[in-house]
């Protein structure tokens, strides 16, 4: 399915790009950091983040329409878990020390509106599209994690957990300013809020004895705000 959706992006920015083959349409490169929001904030922690976009000027307007594709990595908080079983259990957790990552890749159209302020160009934008969420490791749907009976602070990983992905729909608004270089090349600086309804926690049991367990909650909608900078190329 994801492989489909790459394959389906690729054709519309072809088309995109061929259809307006009389129009200057600028490109751009763009690359920061991202910073989790929300309760997707609680577990994972920022990354790095970039995106490639490809605009078409409307004529007589200040409106571009805009196609990007982009990559925003982010890293598990290993004290979300030992913070669950903490506050659930009233133990500490030894030795979880999992390197999870995850990553996502939208794929967005919309629409850019640039204020000309004297040689500065400031702008909003806002994008709708696809989002295709990867994880290299997180914990299986309703697998049950048990305690080492001689170590309360210990508890059984293996085959609990493995690699996943979601694809859902989302939405960004952005704001930045164009700031002109040379004749072809401005730079751009911008911050961009995204969300999509995925899923990025599934719920599981952590179970030390018949009196001393917990079910952790499904976690959903994916939100962050990134910061990039990068050139935007008229052509």
């Amino acid at each position: 399915m994801k492989k489909f959706y790459i394959i389906f992006s690729v054709i519309i920015f072809m088309v995109f790009s061929n259809s307006f083959s009389q129009t200057p349409h600028p490109g751009s490169v763009t690359a920061g950091v991202n910073f989790p929001a929300g309760d997707f904030g609680k577990v994972y922690k920022s990354g790095i983040s970039a995106e490639a976009g490809l605009y078409y000027y409307i004529p007589m307007t200040n409106l571009d329409v805009s196609f990007t594709l982009g990559y925003n990595g982010f890293t598990y908080k290993n004290d979300y878990f030992t913070g669950l079983v903490k506050s659930n259990l009233g133990v500490d957790v030894s030795g979880f020390n999992a390197d999870w990552t995850a990553s996502d890749i939208p794929i967005m159209l919309g629409l850019k509106y640039k204020f000309p302020v004297g040689g500065f160009n400031p702008y909003i934008s806002g994008e709708l599209g696809l989002h295709l969420m990867s994880y290299n490791d997180r914990f299986i749907e309703g697998t049950t994690i048990t305690g080492n009976s001689t170590d309360p602070t210990t508890f059984q990983l293996t085959g609990k957990t493995e690699k996943s992905s979601e694809t859902g729909f989302g939405y960004a608004f952005g704001a930045g300013v164009e700031i002109p270089l040379i004749k072809i090349i401005n730079l751009v600086i911008g911050a961009k809020y995204y969300f999509n309804g995925t899923t990025y926690s599934k719920s599981y049991t952590v179970f030390r004895n018949n009196n001393s367990q917990f079910t952790a909650p499904e976690l959903k909608n994916v939100s962050f705000v990134t910061l990039r900078g990068g050139i935007l190329v008229i052509f």
